[in-house]
C-alpha cells in the first residue's frame, strides 16, 4: 500500500488515508471490549481471547464506530431513570442502532465458536 501511496498526488493520499480511518475503532474501546468480553466467558486466557477477538472483529465489520459507540451508549444510559433517562429512552438514533449492534452481536456470537483449548506447537524445522 505505500508502494502505491507514493506513486499517486498528495490530495489522492489524503483522501484514501481518511477513508482508512472513517471505521477507526479507538484503540481503548478495543481493547475495554476484548476485556469485558473475556471477563464473561470465564477470565483472561488464550481460549477466551482468541474468541472474543473474533467476536469484535465482526462488530467492527458489521457496523461503522460512529454507530457502534450510539449504541452502546443508548445500551448503557436507557435505563437510567427519570428525566435524564428519558433523554435516552427517547431517543430514537441510539435505539435503531442499539438493535443493529444486537443483531451484529447476535451473529458474531454465532459465527465465532467458544475456544476450549489451545495447544501451542513448536514449528517444526525443514532440515
Amino acid at each position: 500500500l505505500a508502494i502505491f501511496l507514493l506513486n499517486i498526488t498528495p490530495a489522492i493520499a489524503i483522501d484514501v488515508i481518511e477513508v482508512d480511518k472513517k471505521n477507526e475503532f479507538p484503540t481503548e474501546v478495543t481493547v475495554r471490549y476484548v476485556l469485558d468480553c473475556m471477563t464473561t466467558l470465564g477470565g483472561q486466557n488464550d481460549q477466551n481471547l482468541y474468541t472474543c477477538a473474533c467476536r469484535y472483529d465482526a462488530i467492527r465489520t458489521g457496523m461503522t464506530f460512529e454507530h457502534y459507540e450510539d449504541g452502546i451508549t443508548y445500551e448503557r444510559n436507557r435505563a437510567m431513570p427519570g428525566e435524564k433517562g428519558g433523554f435516552f429512552r427517547d431517543n430514537e438514533r441510539g435505539e435503531e442502532f442499539y438493535n443493529v449492534l444486537l443483531k451484529v452481536r447476535e451473529k458474531a456470537d454465532s459465527s465465532c465458536i467458544v475456544v476450549k483449548q489451545v495447544k501451542r506447537i513448536k514449528p517444526t524445522s525443514k532440515n
